[in-house]
């Protein structure tokens, strides 16, 4: 169900940059009260100037949600939310067997176990309102296959998948969930690596993804962020499985993400 931002109070997870940045100031437009977390404290406090100064009333509450401690202080100092946007993350751009223990363990709690604990924590009394609406961040790479993001591919696939599941759960009970799926975006996790995009897609600016943040807080269930024709390609992959391979490597994808690969491992020597 669609619902009237204003004033409404929003948690914002992984606010401090990249998307985080642009969803908050979207948000703030729209009249929001904004609740920015994240670890770091300066560029929270940094955003919330900006939000404040666009007429917006927000709080900031630092947090690492990796830590179970935190998340649990994070809800109870946030208090009744009208709106979660779990949209932290983190990604690692490497072969399976080049990514350490402590990195595969990351991306499986920061991208999935999180906002799978956020949700739980939020959903009682947005159950008991009988409103409320959850936007889950996830990415095109839940969509398909995404060689040498094989471990942060799989988190966006289950993100995606309790998302539709969790919908159809909350069906009638007035709390809305949502998904957005970006794909090659300008900033953030893969503008920094100055890697471009295959010319078949292309990147989307961050804007467009928070443009698509508030057709999901507008009723949508699922928004995909691309500037490519991506749905005939997925529902042909969905149809005849065998040619997703052929294509990824027909339209440079496969050899975009090693070059990443490959500069990212560069980066990290």
């Amino acid at each position: 169900m669609p619902i009237d931002l204003h004033q409404r109070k929003v948690l914002l997870t992984g606010a401090s940059g990249g998307l985080g940045v642009h969803v908050a100031r979207a948000l703030a437009g729209a009249g929001a009260h904004l609740i920015l977390t994240a670890r770091d404290a300066d560029k929270l406090s940094e955003l919330a100037a900006a939000c404040e100064r666009a007429g917006a009333q927000v709080s900031v509450i630092a947090a690492d949600l990796a830590n179970p401690d935190d998340r649990a202080r994070l809800i109870e100092s946030a208090g009744e939310i009208d709106v979660l946007i779990n949209n932290a993350g983190v990604e690692y751009t490497r072969r399976l067997l080049d990514q350490s223990d402590a990195q595969v363990h990351d991306q499986i709690a920061l991208n999935l176990a999180v906002p799978i604990d956020l949700t739980r924590r939020v959903l009682p009394p947005m159950l008991a309102r009988k409103r409320g609406t959850i936007v889950n961040i996830s990415s095109m790479s839940g969509k398909g296959a995404t060689p040498y993001n094989s471990v942060y591919a799989a988190t966006k696939h289950g993100l995606n998948g309790f998302t539709t599941s969790l919908g159809l759960e909350l069906h009638g009970t007035g709390v809305h969930v949502g998904v957005v799926c970006p794909g090659f975006v300008s900033e953030g996790m893969w503008g920094r690596t100055g890697i471009r995009a295959p010319l078949a897609l292309r990147e989307v600016r961050p804007q467009k993804v928070a443009a698509g943040v508030m057709k999901v807080l507008r009723g949508a269930k699922q928004v995909l962020v691309t500037e490519g024709p991506v749905r005939p390609l997925l529902a042909l992959v969905e149809l005849f499985p065998g040619i997703e391979a052929p294509m990824l490597r027909m339209t440079n994808i496969v050899r975009t993400l090693e070059r990443r690969a490959d500069a990212l491992d560069a980066a990290q020597d």
